[in-house]
């Protein structure tokens, strides 16, 4: 199945806002002396059922209380802080893969949502974000015969 012209371009619309927002994350707000610590962004799946659009984000090492999530119109916003728990000045590291620091990951929804209706769980490493579709009112084809008087 092909993607429509406006999938792809909402598409690369979304690729490059996230490229600016990256960028002024960097260099922080305009007139900055330097740059700033880099926001993480986790890698997350989106997903739909019958009922639901479901996200889930890796976010290990993150305790419940450090995150913050938000639904404005279809964008899902996770953002929070992952501490330092690792690191000390006595050690000498040979090499740092495990990012800490500010984190947030900001995603379009593939449908509508309640988002007074979400829920979420943390566990293992793993945020899971449930958010009810708005159920729509079908239109049904009626057939409506009229009688005479």
């Amino acid at each position: 199945m092909m993607a429509s012209m406006d999938d792809i371009f909402s598409e690369l619309e979304g690729v490059r806002q996230r490229m600016e927002r990256t960028w002024q994350q960097m260099l922080g707000p305009p007139g900055s002396p330097r740059f700033r610590q880099p926001v993480i962004e986790p890698p997350a799946d989106v997903y739909e059922t019958a009922e639901s659009v479901v996200v889930l984000v890796e976010i290990a090492g993150i305790n419940d209380q450090d995150v913050e999530i938000s639904v404005e119109g279809n964008t899902l916003t996770v953002r929070g802080q992952r501490e330092d728990r690792q690191r000390h000045p006595s050690r000498l590291y040979t090499q740092m893969e495990i990012n800490c620091g500010p984190f947030e990951r900001i995603l379009n929804l593939p449908a509508e949502v309640d988002a007074s209706r979400a829920s979420a769980t943390y566990d293992e490493g793993f945020l899971e974000i449930v958010l009810p579709k708005v159920k729509r009112q079908v239109n049904r084809y009626v057939r409506i015969t009229i009688h005479g008087a």
